[in-house]
């Protein structure tokens, strides 16, 4: 992956010949199809900063109390989980995610809402829109705090993470 996490829009599952994959749509427009899980798309933004996928999951779950869909926050971005498709199979992935800073406008329809994006797209999404509501503010909250926290440097991080000596040594 190239681009910069900030100029994504959204990432969403999408079946492929090939099996899962990810669509990806950009600031600049351009879609792009990546023949790779969520789970693992999720992890390169992580590793773009650097940043310990379980170590910032499990700050996140502390923070806002939740342990599932939690958002990826990231120095420059933070993306809310968003339910976009019905599993085919029990284990197909179902959430995508959305840029919260692109969302301009949500609109409740009967059985599912409609997110207008910055750009002018518009995701179709399944759920609550009220739910997701939800989720943009706990999103706000862990992505002030942790921004917070990068501004002040590596052992604020360390200390907020409440690292053990995990080699054993004294």
């Amino acid at each position: 992956m190239n681009s910069i996490p900030k100029d994504i829009i959204y990432f969403v599952p999408q079946y492929t010949e090939n099996g899962d994959g990810v669509l990806i749509l950009f600031l600049s427009g351009e879609k792009k199809v990546l023949p790779m899980s969520i789970r693992s798309f999720s992890k390169k933004l992580y590793s773009l900063y650097a940043i310990d996928c379980q170590a910032i999951k499990k700050l996140i779950s502390q923070r806002i109390g939740q342990k599932n869909l939690l958002p990826i926050v990231l120095p420059d971005a933070t993306f809310i989980p968003v339910k976009t498709r019905k599993a085919v199979v029990k284990t197909d992935p179902i959430f995508g995610y959305v840029n919260m800073s692109q969302i301009f406008k949500i609109d409740d329809k009967t059985d599912h809402f409609e997110m207008l994006l910055r750009c002018g797209a518009v995701l179709s999404c399944l759920g609550s829109a009220k739910y997701f509501k939800k989720r943009i503010t706990l999103a706000s909250v862990i992505t002030d705090y942790l921004q917070g926290i990068w501004a002040q440097g590596a052992l604020k991080i360390k200390e907020e993470c409440e690292l053990e000596n995990v080699f054993g040594l004294e």
